[in-house]
């Protein structure tokens, strides 16, 4: 490394000479002798700190910081929300973004993305998704010290109809059992009504996880898998889901099935068992029927109950609150309906005067009372 003189026609020239640790050879002019000592200097402090060469994070592209991103959510999302994510940003967002500088992305730009989405026909509901992706990478962004705002925070995203989630009757609920009783899915169907957990979450229950001493479920993360929020959560099992569990081991043990899965059979994979659990949902004539729809079920039917939402929060492992709110309505209907409760909701006309006479004077109540 060595700052170096030249003469030549048009006089003194001072540049800085050096090949780096690549074995390539760097050769800059510059104006005097003090400019290449400072050049000189800062290309060797970048060279001992590893930053030579890299990109200012400001002209970083979109499509460059994504490797990074990825392995972000890989190793902080659900196997299947970081696949379902990627698969989505890969598609969508890389195609128009990615050639813009993490500082170039602006609002305008965005608004651009959001209209050109909807021309392509594509439903409000997922371009809200894709906004909420494009504002956490850039969120993520701002955390690495790559930008400073985020400019998806000042983009309004589309209003879209209130819509309360499906859940089944206590018609739909025995019809499903009913149909599929004899079915090897009946266990795991029981289960999600009675327990609310989800679809991840039931095809990661290991028997260990089972206790029937307790009579009780415990939902938490594995050395391969882990809880939606990272957070365990145990359940108390119903009557019905403890006798269900307690024939279901039984089953597995007098065939001899070895396996720390509740829910797997020998021979069966989560995809025969998905496809059998849709089955069952054709045959009892459930139509928009999944197997999270049965969560959704959990908690609607505890709410109706009159369980409380804090309750039903801490039941279905939801981090936030707000999550919970979305079954407050059927709360109020519970609450709206008390009032048949009164003693004398359902009496009317002369049975009620002639139940209700006697104390009408002795009462001692008014009006303003």
């Amino acid at each position: 490394m060595a700052v170096r003189k030249r003469i030549n026609q048009s006089g003194v020239v001072w540049y800085v000479d050096l090949y780096l640790p690549d074995g390539t050879r760097y050769r800059k002019a510059v104006g005097t002798k003090k400019e290449a000592q400072v050049i000189e200097r800062r290309i060797k402090t970048q060279i001992q700190e590893g930053t030579w060469g890299l990109k200012p994070k400001s002209d970083i592209l979109f499509s460059e910081l994504m490797p990074r991103y990825f392995e972000y959510t890989k190793l902080n999302r659900a196997a299947s929300t970081h696949k379902i994510n990627k698969y989505s940003i890969e598609s969508n967002l890389v195609p128009f973004f990615g050639e813009y500088k993490l500082r170039n992305i602006s609002q305008p730009l965005v608004e651009e993305f959001k209209m050109m989405r909807i021309s392509e026909g594509m439903a409000k509901k997922t371009v809200n998704h894709e906004l909420t992706r494009l504002s956490h990478i850039l969120k993520m962004a701002i955390v690495w010290g790559y930008l400073d705002r985020n400019v998806v925070s000042t983009v309004e995203k589309f209003k879209l109809p209130e819509r309360h989630p499906r859940y089944l009757s206590e018609a739909e609920i025995a019809r499903l059992l009913n149909t599929a009783r004899d079915s090897h899915v009946y266990p795991i169907l029981v289960t999600a009504l009675h327990t609310g957990m989800r679809k991840s979450e039931l095809f990661n229950l290991k028997w260990e996880d089972v206790d029937f001493g307790q009579k009780t479920i415990t939902i938490q993360s594995g050395d391969d898998w882990h809880t939606k929020n990272y957070r365990s959560r145990t359940i108390e099992m119903t009557a019905v889901l403890y006798e269900t569990m307690r024939q279901h081991r039984r089953l597995h043990l007098e065939l001899g099935v070895q396996v720390d899965y509740v829910f797997t059979y020998a021979g069966k994979q989560i995809r025969d068992l998905r496809r059998s659990i849709n089955k069952a949902f054709q045959e009892a004539d459930l139509a928009d029927v999944t197997l999270h729809t049965l969560r959704h079920t959990f908690a609607s039917q505890l709410v109706m109950a009159g369980v409380p939402l804090r309750s039903v929060q801490e039941l279905m492992g939801h981090r936030s609150y707000e999550t919970t709110l979305q079954y407050a309505h059927l709360s109020e209907e519970h609450v709206k309906k008390q009032v048949h409760k009164l003693p004398f909701a359902n009496l009317m006309g002369k049975k009620w005067a002639q139940t209700g006479k006697t104390g009408d004077k002795d009462s001692g109540t008014s009006e303003n009372d």
